[in-house]
This record gives C-alpha cells, sequence and structure tokens, in this order.
C-alpha cells in the first residue's frame, strides 16, 4: 500500500502544514497563556472589576508585568520553519510525509524516521535511497526504543499508526509508543503531537471493535461534558448529568461508535499528556515527593485510598453523622463524610480518570456493585489490563493504578489527606488561609500550591485547546482519526513561583502572586472543560468573559 490515496494526502497536507505553521509564523498563539494576558487581566479588573477587585488588582505594577512578559519572551522565542526538528513513523514510503515537510520548510537534515518492522524497513531504506531525498535519517526500531538511548527532543512528533489506539497486536503497541515519548519529555515546548488512529470495522475486525466500544464507553460515561457530535462542535453534559445508567450509555456508544471513537482519542490523549504522564514521574515515598508527603505509613494510605474508590454503605444507613466543625487551619471537616467515603462513587464527575480506572480494574473495583462489572468478560478484562499496562512506560499496571489513586488522593482537598503531608507542607499548610487571598471568580484553596509544587517538578505538558486541530477520512475502507494537540509546559506559570521552602512568602507577596494568578487564569482556560483533576478554581474572570473565554475543541473535520 502506498499511501497515496487523495483523502490521505489531503489529511497529511493538512496535519503537516498546520503544525508547522503553529511552531512559527503563529508561534505567539502556541501558548496557553499568550503574552499579554496579565497586563489584559489586570487592565480589565481596573475597569471592570468590583471594588475590591480594582484595590487588588492596582497592586500588580506595570514594573512587575514588564518583568513577567520578558520572562514569559525567554522561553517562547521565535523559531523559522527551517530551525524545527522532526520524527514520524516511516512506512514503506517516507518519501511521501518527507516531501510534505520539506515543501514546508523543514530541512531534511532535521528529519528522522522511524519503522519497527524489519522487513518494511528495508522497503523504505530502498524507497528512500531512489526518491530525491537519500540522505533522510531512517532508524530501524520504534521512536520510544530510540529515545530510550538517545535524548533528543522534536518540535513535531508524527505518529501515524496502522491498527487502532490502543491496538490488540501485540507487535502494535500504539498507546506504549505515546507514553514512552510523554516519559521522555521527547517534545520541546511548544510542541505538536500529531496521531493517527484507526478503527476497525465490523468487516474487519468484528471483536476488536466490540472491545473499543466498551473501553469508550467506560471512559466517557464519568465525564461531565462532552462534545454533541465530534464533528460539529458544541457541548451537552455527560451520561450522567442525562440520567442514562452505564448500559444504555453503551448502548448509545454502540450505536455511534464512530463519533464517540473520536471524542475518546482526544479526551484520552489529553488526560493522558496532562494528569497521568505527570504522575508516572512520581515515585511514592522517593525523591522529591518526600519533600511533600510522607507515606511511610502504607497500610494507612491504602485505606485512605479504599474509601476514596468505595462508599461505606454500613456508615451511611447506621446515619452515624457528626455536626461539622471547623479544624484548627481553618477547614471544614465532617468526620462522618471520611467514614461513607466512595468520593469517585458520589462525584464521578470531580474524579472521571479513577472512576475509569476502577472500572478497568478489578482489584481497584473489588466487585463493588456501584461500578460496571465490565471485567467479567475474559477478553475485555484483558485488553482492559493491555490498556492501562500501556499508559505506564515501564508496563508495570499494578504500579501505575497505586500511584495515581495515591497521588490523586494526596493532591486533592480529601479529609485525612493532612496525615501525610511531609513537616514542610505542613508548616505551609498551618499558614494557608483562604480569606489571605482576595476572592476574584475563585477562592485560592490549599490543593492548587500541591498541584503548583508538584507540577512545578514533573514538568508537565498542557494542551491547547484553541489550537488543537482533527480530521477523520477513510483510507480504502478504515475510518481514521487523525489529532493534532499543541502542547506547552506552560513553565511562565510554574517557574515564575518559588520552589517549597519559599513559596509562603512568594504567595504572601502581592505582585508575584497576583501575577501568577492572572497567568494561571490562562491555563485554567483550556482545561475548563476537561480536566478536573488539577488546577480546579483557578478562574480570575469568568469564562464567558471576552477574550477571557473558556476554550472548546474545534470539530473534528470531515476529508
Amino acid at each position: 500500500m502506498a499511501y497515496t490515496e487523495c483523502e490521505k494526502n489531503q489529511a497529511r497536507w493538512q496535519v503537516i502544514s498546520n503544525a508547522v505553521r503553529i511552531l512559527t509564523n503563529d508561534r505567539s498563539n502556541a501558548t496557553l497563556t499568550r503574552r499579554s494576558y496579565v497586563r489584559e487581566v489586570r487592565d480589565y479588573l481596573l475597569v471592570n472589576g468590583t471594588s475590591g477587585d480594582k484595590a487588588v488588582a492596582a497592586l500588580l505594577s506595570d514594573e512587575t508585568i514588564t518583568r513577567w512578559e520578558g520572562f514569559f519572551d525567554s522561553l517562547l522565542q521565535t523559531r523559522k520553519p527551517s530551525e524545527l526538528k522532526v520524527a514520524y513513523l516511516s512506512g514503506p514510503n517516507p518519501e511521501n510525509d518527507l516531501k510534505v515537510f520539506c515543501e514546508a520548510g523543514i530541512l531534511p537534515e532535521n528529519i528522522w524516521a522511524f519503522e519497527s518492522d524489519a522487513k518494511v524497513y528495508n522497503e523504505a531504506v530502498q524507497s528512500a535511497l531512489d526518491s530525491e531525498f537519500p540522505f533522510i535519517k531512517l532508524i530501524q526500531g520504534g521512536i520510544d526504543s530510540f529515545l530510550s538511548v538517545s535524548p533528543q527532543k522534536f518540535d513535531i512528533v508524527y505518529l501515524d499508526f496502522c491498527g487502532p489506539l490502543p491496538s490488540r497486536n501485540k507487535k502494535q503497541k500504539t498507546l506504549l509508543a505515546v507514553t514512552r515519548l510523554l516519559a521522555q519529555h521527547a517534545l520541546k515546548s511548544p510542541g505538536v503531537l500529531i496521531t493517527n488512529a484507526a478503527l476497525p470495522t465490523k468487516n474487519q475486525d468484528e471483536q476488536s471493535r466490540s472491545l473499543l466500544a466498551r473501553l469508550v464507553a467506560a471512559y466517557l460515561y464519568p465525564k461531565d461534558f462532552l462534545e454533541y457530535m465530534c464533528n460539529e462542535g458544541g457541548f451537552t453534559e455527560g451520561p450522567c448529568a442525562h440520567g442514562l445508567d452505564f448500559d444504555e450509555w453503551l448502548e448509545e456508544i454502540e450505536n455511534d461508535l464512530d463519533n464517540y471513537y473520536g471524542q475518546y482519542l482526544t479526551r484520552m490523549l489529553m488526560d493522558h499528556v496532562s494528569v497521568i504522564a505527570p504522575m508516572n514521574r512520581l515515585t511514592l515515598g522517593e525523591g522529591v515527593f518526600t519533600r511533600l508527603f510522607n507515606t511511610a505509613d502504607e497500610i494507612a494510605l491504602k485505606d485512605a485510598i479504599h474509601r476514596m474508590f468505595h462508599f461505606n454503605e454500613a456508615a451511611f444507613t447506621q446515619d452515624e453523622r457528626k455536626s461539622t466543625e471547623a479544624d484548627d487551619y481553618g477547614y471544614d471537616t465532617d468526620e462522618s463524610e471520611n467514614e461513607l467515603g466512595g468520593d469517585v462513587i458520589i462525584e464521578s464527575g470531580a474524579y472521571p480518570l479513577l472512576w475509569t480506572l476502577a472500572v478497568l480494574d478489578e482489584k481497584t473495583r473489588a466487585n463493588d456493585k456501584n461500578y460496571p462489572s465490565l471485567t467479567q468478560d475474559p477478553e475485555f478484562k484483558k485488553y482492559a489490563e493491555m490498556f492501562l499496562s500501556q499508559l505506564s512506560d515501564k508496563l508495570d499496571k499494578n504500579s501505575l493504578v497505586y500511584t495515581f489513586s495515591a497521588s490523586s488522593f494526596l493532591l486533592s482537598e480529601g479529609i485525612g489527606s493532612e496525615q501525610f503531608y511531609s513537616s514542610n507542607l505542613m508548616q505551609i499548610y498551618k499558614g494557608h488561609r483562604i480569606n489571605n487571598f482576595h476572592l476574584f471568580c475563585d477562592y485560592v484553596l490549599f490543593h492548587q500550591l500541591k498541584e503548583l509544587m508538584i507540577r512545578q517538578w514533573t514538568v508537565p505538558y498542557h494542551i491547547n485547546v484553541k489550537e488543537t486541530m482533527r480530521w477523520t477520512y477513510t483510507a480504502k475502507d478504515t475510518p481514521m482519526f487523525m489529532d493534532l494537540l499543541v502542547l506547552d509546559e506552560c513553565r511562565y506559570v510554574y517557574d515564575w513561583m518559588p520552589t517549597l521552602d519559599m513559596l509562603s512568602l512568594g504567595v504572601m507577596n502581592d505582585e508575584r502572586q497576583l501575577s501568577f494568578r492572572f497567568a494561571l487564569d490562562g491555563v485554567s482556560k483550556h482545561k475548563r472543560w476537561y480536566n478536573p483533576e488539577y488546577f480546579s478554581g483557578t478562574a480570575v474572570i469568568d469564562q464567558f468573559t471576552s477574550p477571557f473565554e473558556a476554550q472548546e475543541l474545534s470539530p473534528r473535520v470531515r476529508l
């Protein structure tokens, strides 16, 4: 197959030309928070804010904003197409993509192509030698294997998979390739990640399609917001808000899998990039993690995680509720809630990834009837375990589940999490009062400071929702789904604040705090409809005010 069909050529040209455009001519739009954002927020509040808003915003001087803008410039810089570095999956005809990259201004010397299959690799070598690009760097092996020994960074990575994401084919670990790419932090910032995944038809592979339908259903069910139709745009509340039980939702997925598979791909990649991959870098009880948390009491931590996942029916039935009292640090606590637990069940929209994890992992679910029992089917159980394993760069499902669950609990405002705080973090916790921070749209809650510190260390990518682009087309008989995601490390937010032991002083400095909160507002407007797992409640200006609106995905374009 020469991969030269009209639709494929159009998709190739669309995705490559737009990736180069975003990173060069339109590079100023590649970041989640634009250079002028802090100044725009300050000036908007000075004119349109409440009297309190105006007084507080006036504390942020032009001098500090100019300093932040200079720091922003040092991170973004400019790029010409000839300065971009590209990695892509070769296939038997590497010259097809290579030609489009070069037409877009990329130097062939800055392009690397990868092919795992030995036979296809030999075909690719011969094809490249016979083409006008004989000096392309062709590597036999997967891009993930290459990056494990060659710590290079690319501006654009183009993963054109032949199969679904994930694939049942043992030789085609599509999701693992994405995971290891993120684990190696192989994209520059800003950078573009392109994926192209297939959806098998019933005639091609009915069993894979059925397994994908159940995975998609489990993944999207707890989401608070979904698209009306992936190729039409607009939002609707998720299935729970519409009163659908899981079986009804699964039936809807099966009847319209092409639409929901396209949504699943984008949301899963967004979750992986911004939430799962950063937590993959954490090792409980080791390294920088111990600067924030003391998890030596593993039994107590596992009990806390269990309570987060499982609702205590007996405690609820006995109605042993205790009066709400304020703790020593100004937080309301209700000990009965600590007994009842089940946050993931009760508020699945606030913990969608944890809910999906419980459905897919039999051990986490522990026969709890509040979750769908999809893994009773041995084929889906195996498929779910493969999916979770490939979210770990070490293919270690159990470690992924435990670390992700524990980190989610420790970074939340969950009752009892403070018992695991390190002495350093406890000192900050004792000094934190929400009334010390001006209320714009939201208060500054303590979990935001924890997230700041962890994300400052783990260097996550964030997805620029406004610049994300998606296409779908048919390659011969196979539906294909292509996603272009713009990734930004947002260091103009994370590195603007001091580290752990100096954080309290930095937070209480009015100008430092305000410039940080205003910049963070820009980041939060990209995750508003998509990721409740981090920086919840960080809005300074409401999400419907121009030009500070919460961003929405553009519809998937059908070619």
